[in-house]
């Protein structure tokens, strides 16, 4: 008689359900369930992204943005009262680049073996049989201005390294592998967008299929959920309001299997005070193989800065397979040692350079491209208030004078005491009024 391992017991581990459904065969399936519960609520779409610790999952190229210290201990409610515990750890080595380290370990427990005799009947035993997976993965990630230069066409990307090696054993049947993850992210020092790019489990098992060849193509992109369309608009040239929403798309194939994925994620973020902020996020996974509910992602998020430096956050997210259960996570996360991550960088002598450019331009009367250099210096520099003024020369003399004014008033803002600034605001405030009361009557 030989033995079986029932469909159940499979399925703990995903790898033939949700995972390892195509035209070929993997083993170690197991290594592809998602890491982190902020990703998992993001519709498991975090490739574009990847700024904090779980970056050594998604992206290990992330790392280069982290600046302190990051510790991630995660919890999973599997399927079929499966335990899945997941650690991980960052920590940045200054111009050296980010370390980091994770660890999953699954287990099912215990379940009564079943074996099969030469009629082909299930014959349930006494004899109890577990299984476990284990998988330990080691990242590194480094901007490559470290290496180009940061006026470097390199200077806005990262590169990423990760080794991982794995472990399965179903019931005494025991295999692992040697993996090998190389990646890649742009993310321009002056723009909200982002692109990752992650080939992961390149190398070789034992006792098992193949390792699950995989390719992450992701673009991430940051704004103010409230001001949505501000890019898109005039005003979007000279006013940049803090981003609190982000959102993420990530293309997955795995070639082996012949199998494509389609992810999309959003995150919102409200800070109560200086202390608290609670977060949102949902996300749906396209292309899967369990029904339109399975394809659903939710989660929520709390964070307490403990300090200028410190903070300790709380996530929790839902994710339904269909028939086959939901599963919930809940992670917290440390950071610490080090200065608060941004995206924020202030370039003052780069701001000067667009600002001459632009006031070369202004001076040519040619207005748009005068436009985008002041926009380009802001962005470098969101202190410049001769720039300000430049904004509002070229929408002006483009006949906007409602946007040029709104300019204006932002370099009052910096500068209160140019007078003669202050006076052709009021003197078009005023001629504003006056044309609007001599249309009125004309119309009476």
């Amino acid at each position: 008689m030989k033995k079986s391992i029932i469909l159940s017991f499979l399925l703990l581990f995903c790898a033939g359900s949700l995972f390892a459904i195509g035209a070929g065969s993997t083993g170690l399936n197991f290594i592809k369930i998602s890491q982190g519960a902020r990703q998992a609520g993001m519709g498991e779409a975090f490739t574009g992204i990847a700024d904090d610790v779980n970056a050594v999952f998604w992206n290990p190229a992330g790392l280069s943005q982290l600046t302190r210290h990051q510790a991630c201990l995660m919890h999973s409610v599997w399927m079929l009262d499966v335990n899945f515990e997941y650690a991980a750890y960052a920590f940045p080595l200054g111009e050296l680049g980010t370390l980091g380290i994770y660890g999953v370990y699954l287990n099912a427990g215990e379940i009564l073996k079943t074996e099969e005799d030469a009629a082909g009947n299930y014959i349930m035993t006494e004899e109890k049989v577990g299984a476990t997976n284990f998988n330990i993965t080691l990242a590194y990630g480094r901007k490559l201005s470290a290496f180009f230069g940061k006026d470097s066409v390199f200077s806005d990307f990262s590169a990423g390294l990760s080794v991982n090696i794995s472990s399965e054993d179903i019931a005494g049947d025991a295999g692992g592998g040697y993996g090998l993850n190389l990646s890649t992210l742009f993310n321009p020092k002056y723009e909200n967008y982002s692109f990752g790019m992650a080939v992961e489990n390149v190398g070789f098992s034992n006792n098992r299929p193949s390792l699950p060849l995989a390719v992450r193509l992701g673009f991430g992109y940051r704004f103010a959920l409230e001001n949505m369309i501000l890019p898109f608009t005039d005003e979007g040239a000279f006013i940049f309001p803090e981003n609190s929403a982000a959102a993420d798309l990530d293309l997955v194939v795995y070639p082996t299997e012949q199998i494509v994925r389609f992810n999309a994620g959003v995150e919102k973020m409200w800070v109560l005070n200086k202390y608290h902020s609670v977060g949102l996020r949902a996300g749906y996974k396209f292309l899967n193989d369990l029904g339109f509910s399975a394809g659903i992602t939710a989660g929520l998020g709390y964070k307490l800065t403990a300090g200028e430096k410190s903070s300790i956050e709380i996530d929790y997210s839902l994710n339904p397979y269909g028939d086959l259960g939901i599963t919930h996570r809940i992670s917290l996360t440390g950071k610490f040692l080090g200065e608060p991550e941004t995206r924020k960088v202030q370039d003052k002598m780069s701001a000067a350079e667009y600002y001459r450019s632009g006031y070369d331009l202004l001076y040519a009367k040619k207005y748009q491209e005068a436009l985008v250099e002041f926009t380009s210096c802001l962005k470098r520099d969101d202190t410049y208030t001769s720039a300000y003024i430049g904004v509002g020369s070229c929408f002006l003399n483009m006949g906007k004078p409602d946007t040029a004014m709104q300019a204006y008033e932002k370099a009052m803002q910096l500068n209160p005491e140019n007078e003669k600034l202050q006076e052709f605001i009021n003197r078009y405030k005023t001629e504003k009024i006056l044309n609007s009361q001599g249309s009125t009557q004309n119309t009476r």
